[in-house]
């Protein structure tokens, strides 16, 4: 899972890939079962600015992008694909727009600019 956070030394927005181990219990009392979960570990596998996660996110998505697909499709493929939180889907968004040369007159569907 993707998260923000800005970098203290650059002053600039980096996405932090984050990695959770959880440990799943199962009690069972007589015909009752309860489930407790505990984080074990967390763990940050990467960590990219917010130019190199639009690239990437470019060049693995470009064949499920088309024009005049809205912004909730293209907020549920970063979130499927990328693990990017819902939180971050807008602020990465305005970026990806900006990278793939897209505009979005009416705020919910987004169109190639056709040179």
């Amino acid at each position: 899972m993707f998260i923000k956070s800005k970098c203290p030394y650059e002053n600039r927005t980096c996405y932090h890939d984050v990695c959770f181990r959880i440990k799943k219990e199962v009690m069972v009392n007589g015909e009752e079962h309860t489930e407790r979960q505990t984080i074990k570990d967390i763990e940050i596998a990467d960590t990219v600015s917010e130019e190199e996660l639009a690239s990437c996110i470019i060049c693995e998505l470009k064949g499920h992008m088309y024009d005049g697909m809205t912004t909730g499709e293209f907020c549920k493929l970063l979130k499927n694909y990328y693990g990017v939180a819902s939180r971050y889907c807008c602020d990465l968004l305005q970026r990806m727009k900006v990278e793939l040369d897209m505009y979005c007159p009416d705020r919910q569907h987004l169109y190639f600019v056709k040179c």
